[in-house]
């Protein structure tokens, strides 16, 4: 998955915790006023101003919240894509060490063979006139 995608991926998977936060809430939000109904019978003018007071600090708290798990997706991700890096280096510094070694190998047997070959009587042409 290259970082376009990756991008694309995490703006979904927010898109789509926001929608259930937000269903959430509105579940949360129905059952705190039947509730707060149901205790404040006498108080009917004050109900409004303390649903909406325990909503906004609702709010915020679920706010506060999101924004930490969105720190650590984000910084799990972070993790995640500097472990592969530190694993592709791995990889590659390995690859480049077993290369220099069949190097090192095919430069050692080109030389024996050629001091094979130069010990070898030499054979001078001879021209005849």
């Amino acid at each position: 998955m290259n970082a376009e995608e990756l991008k694309a991926y995490k703006r979904e998977k927010s898109r789509q915790f926001n929608a259930n936060l937000k269903s959430l809430r509105l579940k949360e939000k129905a059952k705190n006023q039947t509730d707060t109904i149901d205790k404040q019978d006498n108080t009917i003018d004050n109900q409004p101003d303390t649903i909406d007071k325990q909503d906004e600090n609702q709010d915020d708290r679920l706010e506060d919240l999101l924004v930490k798990i969105e720190e650590n997706h984000s910084s799990k991700i972070d993790e995640l894509l500097n472990n592969v890096d530190e694993l592709l280096d791995t990889k590659l510094d390995e690859l480049f060490n077993r290369l220099d070694i069949i190097e090192s190998i095919i430069e050692t047997k080109l030389e024996t063979k050629l001091e094979t070959n130069t010990l070898l009587p030499q054979f001078k042409p001879v021209l005849f006139a």
